[in-house]
C-alpha cells in the first residue's frame, strides 16, 4: 500500500500501547448517504489539473505524480466517479472525516513475515475500512472526505477513497500542502481532537482508539500498529460539519487552488506560454530560482527522507547558488547562504521540461529547474500553527519570517 506518509523504525507494540484501542464487530450504520446538490463532478482533465497543482503545492511531496495519474485513470477505466463539495454546503449536523494510510518501511523478521503470509482474513482496502469502522463506531454515515493534504499521491488517494465509498471529497485538507508528520494537522491545531480514531490492517484488524492522553500519541500508537501489519489504514477527524466550517479548522479551497495552478498550466503549454510563471501567477507565489540540479543529498533517519538539494543557477540567478533543507518536503531554502524561504511557506522545485513538480529525490544532476515559493494558510503562521510547524520545530535555530518579507 502506498501511503500519505510513510514510516519505519524498529518499532514493536509495547504492552499497553493499544490500550485506548478496541476491536469492533461488522454492522449496520444509521443513517442514509443523501447525494448533495452543490457536488460536482471532477473530469479526467479536472483531475489531472488538479495532480499537476498539486505537484507544486506538494513542496517535493505527497507520493508520486505517475503512481498518482496511474490511480485516477485506473479509477476512472472503473466508472468512479470524483466529486468535490464546498465546505459552506455541509449541513451543521454532518460529519466527515480524514482517510490515509501508513506504511511502514521497517525490515520485517522472517517470522513475522510469515505469520502475516499466514492470515488467510486479507483486506484490500485498509483505509476504506478504516473509514468505516470509524461510520460504524459513531452509528452515522459521514457525508464527505477531507483530503488528508496536497500532495500528488495524497491527493489522488484522497479522491479515490471518497469516490469507492460514493461520498464526496471536500474542497479543503488539513494543511493547504503536503507535510512529514500528523504533527502538522489543521484540526489538531484548532484545539479539536483527532479521536475518535479508526484504524484498520491489511489482515483484518480493525480497531478504534476513543480516546488519547495526548494528542502526540497518534503518530507513536498509529506508527507501531503500522510496523507490526506493514501497513495501517486510518480515519482520524471525524468533525461535524458545523466545526468544519469554523475559520482555521480546515484550510478550504485547497483542491480549486490545485485545480487553477494545473490548468494554468496547461493552458500556458498549449499556448506557447511560460507555465511556471502562469503557475506563479495563479498561485500568487515567488520565482526564488531558476538554474540545473548541481548535486543532492539523501538519508533515511527514522523512515523520513531528509537530505539537501543544491542548485547552480542560470538566467537572471547565473553565478548564484540555492539550496534546500529536506525531511520529506523542502522545509528551509536558501540563495547565496541567505534565507529566502521557511515552512510553514511552500518551497517547491518545478522541472522545466515537463513544469511538473518534482517530488523529492527524483532529480538528476544538470536538470533544468525553477523554484516557486508561496505562502502558507493563515492557520500555520498562528502560535499554535508555529508550534508544530516552524523551523525551530524540526530543529532549526531559526525564527519564522513570513516569505513575503525574506523576498520583498
Amino acid at each position: 500500500m502506498t501511503s500519505r506518509r510513510q514510516f519505519m523504525g524498529g518499532l514493536v507494540v509495547a504492552a499497553g500501547a493499544l490500550a485506548a484501542c478496541r476491536e469492533i464487530a461488522p454492522g449496520e450504520v444509521g443513517g442514509e448517504r443523501a447525494a448533495n446538490p452543490d457536488a460536482t463532478v471532477l473530469d479526467a482533465e479536472a483531475l489531472e489539473d488538479a495532480l499537476v497543482g498539486s505537484s507544486y503545492l506538494g513542496t517535493g511531496g505527497g507520493g508520486s505524480l505517475e503512481a498518482a495519474r496511474e490511480l485516477v485513470a485506473k479509477d476512472l477505466a472503473a466508472g468512479l466517479i470524483v466529486t468535490a463539495l464546498p465546505v459552506s454546503a455541509l449541513a451543521d449536523t454532518d460529519r466527515v472525516a480524514c482517510p490515509y494510510g501508513l506504511a511502514s518501511l521497517a525490515e520485517t523478521s522472517a517470522e513475522m513475515q510469515a505469520r502475516l503470509d499466514a492470515i488467510a482474513n486479507k483486506v484490500e482496502e485498509p483505509v476504506q475500512a478504516a473509514f468505516e469502522a470509524l461510520e460504524r463506531h459513531l452509528d452515522q454515515k459521514f457525508a464527505g472526505v477531507i483530503l488528508g493534504e496536497i500532495g500528488p499521491l495524497s491527493l489522488a488517494e484522497g479522491l479515490s477513497i471518497a469516490a469507492r465509498l460514493g461520498v464526496p471529497a471536500l474542497d479543503a485538507d488539513t494543511v493547504g500542502r503536503a507535510v512529514p508528520e500528523i504533527n502538522q494537522h489543521s484540526v489538531k491545531v484548532a484545539g479539536l481532537p483527532l479521536t475518535p480514531i479508526g484504524a484498520a490492517t491489511p489482515f483484518g484488524d480493525e480497531m478504534i482508539i476513543e480516546t488519547l492522553g495526548d494528542p502526540t500519541r497518534a503518530e507513536d500508537i498509529l506508527r507501531s500498529v503500522a510496523v507490526v501489519s506493514r501497513a495501517c489504514g486510518v480515519a482520524d477527524s471525524p468533525i461535524t460539519g458545523a466545526q468544519a466550517k469554523q475559520d482555521g479548522t480546515l484550510v478550504t479551497g485547497s483542491l480549486t487552488l490545485a485545480r487553477n495552478i494545473g490548468a494554468a498550466v496547461r493552458e500556458a503549454k498549449a499556448a506557447g506560454g511560460d507555465p511556471i510563471e502562469a503557475a506563479r501567477a495563479v498561485g500568487d507565489g515567488y520565482l526564488l530560482f531558476t538554474g540545473t540540479v548541481a548535486s543532492t543529498e539523501w538519508r533515511d533517519e527514522d523512515g523520513f527522507l531528509q537530505g539537501t538539494v543544491r542548485l547552480k543557477g542560470t538566467g537572471d540567478f547565473a553565478g548564484q547558488s540555492f539550496a534546500t533543507d529536506v525531511k520529506n518536503e523542502h522545509l528551509v531554502a536558501r540563495r547565496d547562504g541567505a534565507l529566502v524561504a521557511t515552512c510553514p511557506d511552500l518551497i517547491s522545485i518545478i522541472d522545466l521540461e515537463s513544469a511538473d513538480g518534482i517530488v523529492n529525490p527524483g532529480y538528476e544532476n544538470g536538470q533544468a529547474v525553477a523554484v516557486l515559493g508561496f505562502r502558507s494558510d493563515p492557520l500555520w503562521r498562528t502560535d499554535a500553527g508555529l508550534a508544530v510547524f516552524s523551523p525551530r520545530y524540526f530543529g532549526y535555530d531559526l525564527d519564522y519570517v513570513p516569505i513575503e518579507e525574506l523576498v520583498g
